[in-house]
Formats: C-alpha cells, structure tokens, sequence
C-alpha cells in the first residue's frame, strides 16, 4: 500500500494486492473464546476482555454505592439539614430528617437523580462521540479517574446547595463516561456468534457489581468509626479504587491502534491507517495500475458533527432503533425498583401506621421503621436475584432466536408485571414477590437484548461509540422521565403512578418490536427458499443487512 498525493484534504492510498500485505492486514482466522464459551474478535486478547468485565462490575458498583449510601452521607451533614430545610434527598431520610409530609415524598426524591441524569444525557452522547475520535481506552480510563474525583470530595459537602450537587455531578460526568464504553467496547470485543452470550455475560457481572456495592462496601463505614469518619474513609476507598482501575484500564484495554489495524467484522478490511483515526469515510476506485485488482481507496476525516449525527441517524434502521427504546425501558425499570418501590413501602407503612414509634430525632431509617427497610430490601433483592438468574438465558436466545423476539417476550413479561403492581394496592402482599421475580426477568432481557442489537455487527466500526453514547442517551431520557414525571404522579395521583408509566412504555415498545418483526417478516416472504423456514431467513437477513444511515 502506497501514499498518493493530496487533493483537497483528501488522501488518495494506492491498496492494490501487488503490494504485499503484512501479516497484521490480514484478517486472521484464529478464534478466541473465553471461558470456553464465549467467542471473541481475534484481535482481542483475554486480559483485554477480563479487564472489560472487571470495569463493567466496578462501574455498577460504584453507581450503585453512590446511589445507596446517599442515606449515609445524609447522616454525615445532618446538623447542616435541620437548618436549611433542602428538599433533595433520595430515600427514606426524607421522611425522617427532612420531616417532608409523605404526599410530597415522591417529588423530592426524583430531583436529586434528575439533575444527575441531567449531566448524564448530554456526557453520555459526548464521550460516545469521543471514543470514536480518541478512542475507547482513554474515554474509560478518564471516566474512571472523574469518577474518583467526584467520590473523595463527596463527604466534604458543606451543604446540600451547591457543594453536594456539584460533587454528585462530577461523578455523574465520568459514570457517563463508564456506561458508554461499557456498550462501545462490547462492540468492538465480541464476535456476533455469541454476543448475545456475552452481552448476559456483561449483565450477569454488572449484577455481581452491585452485589459488591450492597454487601461490601456499603457495610465499610461501620467498620471505620462512627458518624463522618468512617464515611469519608469508605468513600476514599472507594475513589482509590477508581483512581487505580483508571490506570488498569489505560494499560491493558486494546490501544486504538490495535483496533485500527484488527479487520473490521462485517467487511473484512481494515480501517484507514493512514489517517490516524478510524471515523473517516473511505471509497474504493479502480487504479490507473494495469495489475489486476488494483485500487485505490479514498479517505477523508469525518468532523465531530459528522460523528454525533451519524449516531443519531443510525436510529433510522429498525434494529438500532428496536435497541434505542430498550435501553429507554432498562434504565426506566432500574429507577423504578431502586427509588420509587422503596418510596411506597415507606409511604405505606407510614399511612398505615406500622411505624408507630417514629423518632424525628433519629435519620437512620433501619432502626426507625425497620419493617419497611426490610421489606424494601427483601423485594428489591429477589428482583435483582431474578435478573442474574435471566441474564444468561436471554444471553443464549439473542444468539439462538431472531434478535427481536426474545426481546418481545420481555417487553410482554414487563408490561403484564407493571400492570398487575399499578392495581396492587399493598405493596407488602404476597403478590408483590411474585410480581419482582417477573419484573426482574423483564429488565435483564432488556438490558441484554437492547445491547446485543446496539453492539452487532451490522454497525460499523467507525460509528460504535457514537451509536453506544447515544443509546446510553436514550437510557438516560428513561430515568429522567421515570424521575420526573414518576414523582410528580406519585405525589399528585397515586403511589402506583411510576409503575403505571413503565407499563405504557412497554405497550409502546411492544408495538414498535411487532411492527420490526412484520416488516421483516414480508421481506423474507419474498426471499423465502426451498427447503427454509420463514424465521431462519428473517434471522439471517437481520443479521447480514447492511446499516445504511
């Protein structure tokens, strides 16, 4: 492969097959599996996938620690809170430091993860968009390390406004960062024989992740003394670990270069060397050489713009936008079981009065109303057991079945189960376990499903960040909805308000994967063969269609 000269800020690269190729510009046919099961690009290496994992299980981990010792930190700055009265705190405390009357509870606590998601929307697309300019190693590494930052600064709040939300939001920019690459670099690692495999690998990780966060180090502060000491010192811990896996992460996640030099799954060639990145359009033209196969390939490097755009475009083909609206629903139902079910039980038991002995005194909510503590957790607990118990079985659909189906069958599950807790009128009924266990099928499917169809192969290499920072932005639309409008309702209409919502927006879903799967369907009628069935040729078109943006 020869330079050409330059015309217009467009490089002409003589790629005729007289030149001969080193060994790294042919696609090698080596196949890596990990763990015996799960199929990898030959590029990628073990330590650069187990490292992957790792990051998916800490960035979880640390989201969900964040999130959950909250409660915690309030505790740390309560003298602060008796006298200035904000009205942000998430969970149970509202109630018992804040003394907010239980019909305003709902509105009070989605403020709080709305100014995150807030940050998040627009970080999430961004450092998508990044990634393909910079690459993805960077991007995590310096989302782990904001991470870091946000976590050591976040006992030192003086008060709720403005130090504790600016901290909050710091870490809000770099677990943007964390979610996009999580769905990037899946992208690029795994082979699309197993991907749906491996993305139930990934979300049986995550779920191990917040396992960590809940039995770990969220039982750190008591081991370190009491009141704000120990929680500085577990907050510290865990910023060190950030800090230290940001710079695991900038040693043994794939260099771009690698990347670059990997041929791309879907074609066969490898990205532009020669411009240095690999988000730039390229075009194949007959050479002038007389030798055969002779060409000449035309780059020209692609504008920021250009990028962000093309992710949004993407949304044009039914796949990308099938697996736009299931990260919308995933990130919805995290909200939902992690914020407003624990809300209700809380309201519930107050209304109720089966928390007679309230002490306004006392924030800590499992020795003040220990019942509803429990039984949020209890609930909350199978619902996250059922989702890691799912995630290898729609693992193994996505990659057995045509994409849309399983992800169907989930949208279907959810809906009837969010159906079924909005007419529940006692949160604690025996019900309710039955209605976790379902509600926790449908958010693993969907968080599996909508990242094998974001992450196929289909989408071209030069695009997946964006492609990944936009579904990202899409989950991050969910939460914002679900906070929002959820607390709104919950307050003004009903305690089952948010439950209500998640089961139109899995109606909606449903008719967008119905009206993917007939379109598909009256394709493969007409490309149906002897000897085929309908559904093996809808599944073999899904897969080999080429995007077109």
């Amino acid at each position: 492969m020869t330079e050409g000269p330059e015309v217009g800020g467009v490089q002409i690269v003589d790629v005729s097959q007289n030149d001969t190729p080193g060994p790294e510009c042919r696609p090698t046919p080596e196949t890596r599996r990990f763990l015996w099961t799960f199929t990898l690009n030959p590029s990628v290496s073990y330590v650069n996938f187990s490292v992957y994992l790792l990051a998916a299980a800490l960035g979880i981990c640390l989201f969900v620690f964040i999130n959950s010792s909250q409660v915690l930190t309030d505790e740390a700055i309560y003298p602060i809170l008796r006298h200035i009265k904000q009205e942000l705190l998430q969970g149970f405390v509202l109630g018992q430091v804040l003394l907010i009357p239980s019909e305003e509870l709902g509105n009070a606590s989605g403020s709080l993860t709305f100014y995150d998601e807030l940050v998040s929307i627009f970080a999430v697309w961004i450092w998508g968009i990044a990634s393909d300019r910079i690459g993805r190693r960077a991007v995590y590494g310096l989302g782990f390390a904001i991470m870091a930052l946000g976590l050591a600064l976040f006992t030192y709040a003086k008060n709720l406004y403005p130090q504790l939300l600016l901290f909050r939001l710091v870490f809000a920019l770099g677990g943007g960062a964390a979610s996009s690459m999580m769905t990037a670099v899946l992208s690029d690692y795994a082979s699309d024989d197993d991907r749906g495999k491996t993305s139930g690998l990934v979300g049986l990780v995550s779920g191990c992740g917040a396992l960590i966060a809940v039995f770990l180090l969220l039982r750190l502060p008591a081991k370190f003394g009491d009141g704000a000491e120990g929680l500085r010192v577990t907050f510290w811990i865990a910023a060190g670990l950030s800090a230290a896996f940001a710079c695991v992460l900038w040693i043994c996640l794939q260099s771009k270069e690698s990347l670059l030099k990997a041929p791309d799954a879907t074609t066969g060639r490898k990205a532009s060397i020669d411009t240095g990145t690999e988000n730039s359009t390229s075009s194949i033209l007959p050479a002038t050489d007389a030798s055969d196969g002779a060409q000449l390939e035309v780059t020209r490097r692609k504008s920021i713009k250009e990028i962000a755009w093309e992710g949004i475009l993407a949304s044009k083909d039914p796949r990308i936008l099938l697996g736009y609206a299931g990260s919308f629903l995933a990130r919805g139902d995290t909200i939902i079981l992690t914020l407003f079910l624990p809300l209700w039980i809380y309201k519930y038991y107050i209304e109720s009065g089966l928390c007679p002995n309230q002490d306004v005194d006392n924030p800590d909510v499992k020795e003040n109303c220990r019942e509803a503590y429990r039984q949020a957790s209890i609930l909350a607990g199978i619902a996250q057991t059922f989702a890691l118990i799912g995630a290898p079985l729609f693992g193994w659909l996505s990659d057995r079945c045509y994409r849309p189906l399983p992800l169907l069958g989930a949208g279907c599950i959810g809906l009837a189960s969010y159906l079924s807790t909005f007419l529940s009128t006692n949160p604690t009924s025996s019900g309710m376990y039955v209605a976790m266990c379902v509600i926790g099928f449908a958010e693993i499917g969907m968080v599996v499903g909508s990242l094998s169809l974001v992450t196929a192969a289909y989408v071209p290499r030069q695009i997946r960040g964006s492609v990944a920072g936009v579904s990202s932005f899409f989950g991050a639309v969910g939460i914002l909805i679900n906070t929002r409008l959820g607390g709104y309702l919950f307050d003004q209409w009903t305690s089952g308000a948010p439950f209500f919502i998640m089961f139109v927006s899995h109606v909606v879903f449903c008719l967008i994967a119905v009206v993917v799967i007939v379109r598909d369907a009256l394709n493969a009628r007409r490309e149906r063969r002897h000897g085929t069935t309908l559904l093996a040729v809808m599944q073999e078109g899904f897969e080999r269609r080429s995007l077109i943006l």
